[in-house]
């Protein structure tokens, strides 16, 4: 009878183990991991160093320095969750699948640079601002050459590679950033000549024309047509 007693104790207690609910404890984990990255974020847009202060991070996240490395054992995984932060901004932008779509994109791109200018100057000019961004702009270019590829995809290779080198930087950050700091000029307006330009460029290619990347015969061009009466 007693061994009967023990054994319902134990069923109980093993029943009561596998109910335990253990969603409050991972709401608590993932609450500490959101504030780290907040703070990693934090030494991003304030700071100009070529990597995290790790002590820093757990004094705004309020947590310690293991627990910071419990969740992020290294530099790398540090900006990769950063990366993936910016990526909810910088994602906002979709990617391109059309000739339109890429011209859309230049509109989404200037209204996301000016809408978020401390942190696409945090990506631009720090040390940790270029480890995030880099894969991140790796993606993107991927993707607008692939577009471009429907416009020049009939041209030499090398042609094909200077027309789209130019065209995708006129959309990119950098862009965007010496234009704002050096001209005073806002991003809307930018966007608005640069979807002219491209417009021009892309119905130029459409018609089979095209710049040649040999810089001499263009110059004699140029000379000919401006000596001509």
């Amino acid at each position: 009878m007693q061994s009967n007693s023990r054994n319902t104790g134990k069923q109980k207690g093993a029943a009561r183990k596998r109910g335990y609910d253990n969603s409050g404890r991972e709401k608590q984990v993932e609450e500490r991991r959101r504030r780290i990255v907040q703070s990693l974020i934090k030494q991003l847009l304030d700071n100009d160093r070529p990597d995290f202060t790790i002590e820093q991070a757990a004094a705004d996240a309020g947590v310690t320095t293991r627990t910071i490395f419990r969740h992020f054992p290294n530099k790398e995984s540090m900006l990769a969750a950063v990366a993936e932060q910016v990526l909810e901004i910088t994602g906002k932008v979709a990617l391109p699948a059309s000739l339109p779509d890429f011209r859309r994109a230049i509109y989404d791109s200037y209204a996301m640079f000016e809408e978020h200018p401390e942190l696409m100057r945090a990506l631009l000019l720090s040390d940790l601002g270029r480890g995030v961004r880099s894969p991140l702009t790796q993606r993107r270019r991927q993707s607008y050459h692939k577009v471009l590829d429907q416009a020049v995809g009939h041209l030499a290779e090398n042609e094909q590679k200077v027309i789209r080198a130019v065209l995708v930087h006129l959309i990119t950050a950098e862009t965007w950033w010496q234009l704002r700091s050096e001209f005073d000029v806002h991003g809307t307006e930018v966007a608005a000549t640069l979807d002219w330009i491209i417009s021009l460029a892309l119905k130029a290619l459409a018609d089979g024309d095209h710049p040649s990347v040999h810089e001499g015969p263009n110059r004699e061009k140029l000379v000919s047509e401006e000596s001509s009466p």
